[in-house]
């Protein structure tokens, strides 16, 4: 392991890792210091949300977990670490190939296609979030993706230019800063978010436990959740895994 600082973050760089978040995750908690960052070029086990996996070829791509730990941060109001990570990213995405949305709650999406994979885990106490382990998978220079995830894409497939990865994450680090920056401005993180949604004008088939519907997106409420405004003026709103995209 080897450490450095860049772009106001300190990165601790593995040669190899199965997961970023579960080595952050063997940090003991008071040792956590904000702004520090657990890196690999090397991921061969990378988590997503849920029971999903990661692909990242070696050597290709970034995979990295960053420990951010805002002061007096209320419990309710924790959504506002993701929507700090996923537009930083979407600000670094967009540098590279000028467009780019971000699919609620989190992921980085080129159209139709995901370029960033992004999970947090928050530590609480009481009511405030202690610190937040956010994990980031951005596809740099990868050429082809051979997991059945349906829609992978990498910056050089959009770009057909190989990026220095070196350069990439001084950048990355820099737009997720200017973003952490913000944090203490929760209603105009939310505002910014909403504007940026994947899908977010006009109306389009989602599927809930009821079945399937059209609906147009509304917003984003205070605790992250989904808000939606269905074709016969129905107002509904969900959490993360209620509601999905068809």
């Amino acid at each position: 392991m080897k450490s450095y600082e860049i772009s106001g973050f300190e990165v601790m760089e593995y040669e190899e890792a199965v997961s970023t978040n579960t080595l952050a995750e063997g940090i003991p908690f008071k040792e956590w210091r904000d702004r520090t960052v657990v890196l690999t070029y090397r991921q061969t086990g990378g988590r997503g949300q849920a029971s999903n996996r990661w692909e990242s070829e070696a050597g290709k791509n970034i995979s990295m977990t960053v420990v951010l730990k805002p002061a007096g941060l209320e419990a309710g109001k924790q959504f506002a670490v993701s929507m700090v990570v996923a537009l930083g990213v979407l600000d670094f995405v967009r540098s590279r190939v000028g467009r780019g949305t971000v699919k609620w709650p989190n992921d980085v999406y080129v159209e139709d296609r995901k370029v960033a994979g992004i999970l947090i885990e928050h530590r609480i106490a009481g009511a405030y979030v202690q610190g937040s382990l956010c994990g980031i998978g951005l596809n740099i220079n990868q050429e082809e993706f051979l997991s059945d995830a349906p829609n992978p894409v990498s910056l050089y497939q959009l770009t057909g230019r190989e990026e220095a990865l070196e350069t990439a994450l001084g950048d990355l680090l820099a737009a997720i800063g200017g973003r952490y920056a913000l944090m203490g401005d929760e209603a105009g993180l939310r505002r910014s978010f909403r504007e940026e949604l994947y899908r977010g004008q006009g109306v389009y088939a989602w599927e809930d436990a009821g079945g399937v519907f059209e609906a147009g997106i509304e917003g984003i409420d205070e605790y992250g959740q989904l808000v939606l405004r269905d074709v016969s003026g129905g107002r509904r709103v969900y959490g993360f895994k209620e509601v999905r995209y068809l």
